[in-house]
């Protein structure tokens, strides 16, 4: 006998079907495609540089900690610099040569390449470097982009650095470069260098420190003569902690003077030369090696300047003194002396120094024939030399 299916039937069916094949489908999910076994190798250096200070070019850069698929670096790993002059594209040639395998482990990194004598004589010329990074198999994902200095001579290092206080600020002195270190060796003529100059503020034992400097730092005895001029320097800031100073254009006789140093305070300088060059588009600096650091207690040793402009004007019960304003920042006032003619001893009139530049002498007694003069005080007691004086008779009333 036939039986046919009705149709609410099939879609019973049909619905319990659906319902118990879910589950399943669910069950037996794919997990997708099998992932390769990890290759362990090192992430490519991003950030390579290059500096050339002295005979030698400082690198810095940041070691991976991750591989290429995102796994965590824990142990030591070998790089190798590659070093190639007069590069003619930011990939490396076949002409690169490769330099000493080390070891880095992960974070920021460092070392020096020691050029050969053929690479710090003129003429200048493009200097690349590339970085490669290998784990323990000895495999690496490939050279970092260029990094890019220059070959030529450097400049010679400042010697006999010495800071001394100055009136306003801090004399700095140096050797002046000898012609024979100063030259090039391609050309015989002077190579061109400023001269930078690094300044640390110290705190005081009895002061606290300052807070750090906001601004951004900067993209590392006794002299044979005293120089004839010191030009002002141009400062990245006021008074931070850290400030950079370099003389303009090119200048180097030997000395400059730091406007900025404060009485008082205390300051740690480095100077070295500087040589730029530009390549193919890239301005470049060949550095001298650092000077050893020289510190500087500026103490307040200097008396204000020597007033000027004194005048004595009699009115009825007195006689008027009146000066130019002096201008030193640290001035408190002065002090005002006379003496009665034909003596040759002054008397002080002041038991505190005046603030301002004016003074009247009540004590003055008519028919009396004085001559005045007056010295200037600064904060720390410092009085400068005496004015030129003045004489002035009070009237008879």
């Amino acid at each position: 006998m036939t039986f046919e299916a009705k149709p609410h039937r099939q879609h019973l069916w049909r619905a319990l079907s659906t319902t118990l094949l879910l589950p399943l489908a669910i069950g037996c999910a794919s997990p997708g495609p099998p992932r390769p076994p990890s290759l362990h190798l090192p992430e490519v250096v991003t950030d390579l540089t290059a500096q050339r200070i002295g005979d030698h070019v400082q690198l810095h850069w940041t070691t991976p900690s991750n591989t290429t698929d995102g796994i965590n670096i824990t142990g030591t790993m070998t790089a190798q610099l590659c070093r190639e002059t007069k590069p003619t594209a930011p990939s490396p040639s076949s002409a690169c040569t490769r330099l000493p395998h080390f070891s880095v482990r992960p974070g920021p990194s460092q070392t020096i390449d020691p050029l050969p004598p053929s690479l710090t004589i003129d003429p200048v010329t493009l200097l690349a470097y590339h970085i490669e990074i290998f784990n323990a198999a000895g495999h690496s994902a490939g050279l970092s982009a260029q990094a890019l200095t220059a070959t030529g001579a450097a400049p010679p290092q400042i010697e006999h650095l010495r800071a001394t206080p100055a009136r306003v600020g801090a004399t700095l002195e140096w050797q002046s470069p000898k012609t024979s270190s100063q030259t090039s060796t391609q050309t015989g003529t002077p190579i061109p260098a400023s001269v930078e100059l690094d300044r640390i503020h110290l705190p005081n034992p009895s002061t606290p420190p300052k807070p750090p400097a906001k601004t951004p730092p900067s993209t590392a005895s006794k002299p044979t003569s005293k120089p004839a001029s010191k030009p002002p320097l141009q400062f990245s800031a006021n008074t931070p902690n850290e400030v950079h100073l370099t003389t303009k254009d090119h200048t180097d006789i030997g000395g400059t003077l730091d406007t900025t140093a404060l009485k008082g305070e205390t300051y740690t300088y480095t100077a070295q030369r500087v040589r730029t060059v530009t390549l193919d588009g890239h301005t470049l600096e060949l550095r001298s090696p650092l000077t050893p650091p020289v510190t500087l207690q500026i103490a307040d040793i200097f008396p204000p300047a020597i007033p000027a402009g004194l005048a004595a004007v009699p009115s009825a019960h007195s006689i008027d003194l009146s000066w130019q304003p002096g201008a030193d920042p640290d001035l408190v006032g002065y002090h005002v002396y006379r003496r009665s003619l034909p003596s040759q001893e002054f008397v002080r009139l002041t038991q505190t120094p005046v603030v301002g530049p004016a003074f009247s002498d009540q004590t003055a007694e008519p028919g009396h024939t004085y001559a005045y003069r007056i010295t200037a005080i600064d904060a720390t007691g410092n009085q400068s030399p005496p004015s030129t004086e003045v004489q002035e008779t009070l009237r008879e009333p």
